[in-house]
């Protein structure tokens, strides 16, 4: 017996090897960067709100202890307060500004907010030997853990900020009047710390990547039919309810048209399921080449019913692609001698409903009214629609 595992397995082999180098490289093709780029800002917004108003936090109460201990000199202490005040805080404050209000421009906005807090803090640390005072080397590479590590700035936009951060620090730790022995210990402390945030943010965004990438697929193969590749009755009312607030927005009309297959459960008895699902899967071909507008949707909603929406289209056009589509299908010619309809072959019923939606206007009802409309045209004798 064939494994009927194996179309997954086989479905997420391709998908590896057909995204294997974007996910390398940190960067998917441009429809996906930009859906990938989109989402991780909305997911991240509020924690990357919350780290900036910590990063503020951080630096006030470390200011307000150096004060009160009074262990600083005045002057490296005045030094480092008008950084703060006036450099360091006002670029967290408009990262944390365009966070908010703007989440497409939060990755920029951190990344410049980063890149001036850390450029402060390697100033901070260099005049501090003036003074006798040894800051850790870590000092000023802690921006670029929090913007890496936990607000998830893609790699590729930090790593010219961590090479300047690190080229900085290395430079003016060579113009720093110290040992050298104990400037060689900096540097190469620095060097350690900066090779795994470098590596290790590569590798965090690479299966943050990967995860996106599985959750898109997974959202894919749950949104669309298996036998007809088309919509499923969830991802149809999703999309439909889309529509709906957009056609009411813009004032523009939107036709829904639900469809039944006569005799379906005749033609399946007779001829075999597998032949009743190649039939299913040619009517949904034909069902998708009569929506190619934007704003079109097709789905299947039930086993033999269908459903496609026309957006944007007068009355007068819905009717006429109504017309087209019941001929469409009679035109496939596929045999049903067990049909009731005089055709002898595969037919359809429809029932279509034409309106400019309101505030009143609802997915449910929508539907309800078009099902309506389709048992209306089996009564009245099937292999026709009725719009209304």
């Amino acid at each position: 017996m064939p494994d009927a595992t194996q179309p997954e397995f086989n479905r997420i082999r391709q998908l590896a090897s057909r995204h294997q180098y974007e996910l390398i490289r940190l960067r998917f093709n441009s429809g996906h960067e930009r859906r990938f780029t989109r989402e991780n800002n909305l997911t991240r917004q509020a924690s990357r709100a919350w780290l900036l108003v910590a990063g503020v936090m951080l630096i006030s109460s470390i200011l307000c202890i150096d004060y009160l201990l009074s262990v600083i000199p005045a002057d490296y202490m005045a030094m480092r307060v008008g950084v703060a005040a006036k450099v360091m805080i006002p670029a967290l404050m408009v990262a944390l500004f365009l966070t908010a209000r703007f989440p497409r421009t939060s990755e920029y906005a951190i990344v410049i907010a980063v890149t001036i807090t850390a450029g402060g803090m390697i100033y901070e640390r260099h005049l501090a030997t003036q003074w006798g005072i040894h800051i850790p080397p870590s000092f000023a590479l802690l921006p670029l853990f929090v913007a890496t590590l936990l607000c998830r700035v893609r790699w590729l936009l930090m790593l010219p900020v961590q090479i300047l951060v690190f080229g900085g620090s290395v430079y003016l730790e060579l113009q720093a009047s110290q040992p050298k022995d104990a400037m060689l210990a900096d540097i190469y402390a620095m060097a350690l710390l900066m090779m795994p945030a470098i590596f290790g943010s590569w590798v965090i965004e690479f299966y943050n990547r990967l995860t996106w990438l599985r959750r898109d697929w997974l959202a894919e193969i749950t949104a669309f039919d298996a036998l007809t590749g088309l919509l499923n009755k969830h991802a149809f009312h999703k999309e439909l309810r889309q529509r709906l607030r957009y056609a009411r927005r813009t004032k523009r009309p939107l036709t829904l048209v639900v469809i039944d297959v006569d005799h379906f459960k005749a033609y399946n008895d007779n001829y075999g399921h597998p032949k009743g699902d190649r039939c299913l899967a040619d009517l949904a071909q034909a069902m998708r080449g009569s929506a190619r507008r934007g704003g079109d949707l097709v789905a299947r909603i039930g086993g033999e019913e269908f459903a496609v929406v026309w957006f944007g289209v007068d009355k007068e056009t819905s009717y006429r692609l109504l017309e087209k589509l019941i001929s469409r299908i009679r035109e496939l010619n596929i045999k049903h001698e067990y049909t009731e309809t005089e055709t002898r072959c595969v037919t359809i019923s429809a029932g279509a409903r034409w309106l400019i939606p309101d505030e009143n206007t609802s997915v449910e009802g929508l539907i309800h009214e078009a099902d309506m409309l389709m048992y209306q045209s089996k009564n009245a004798g099937r292999n026709q629609a009725i719009l209304e």
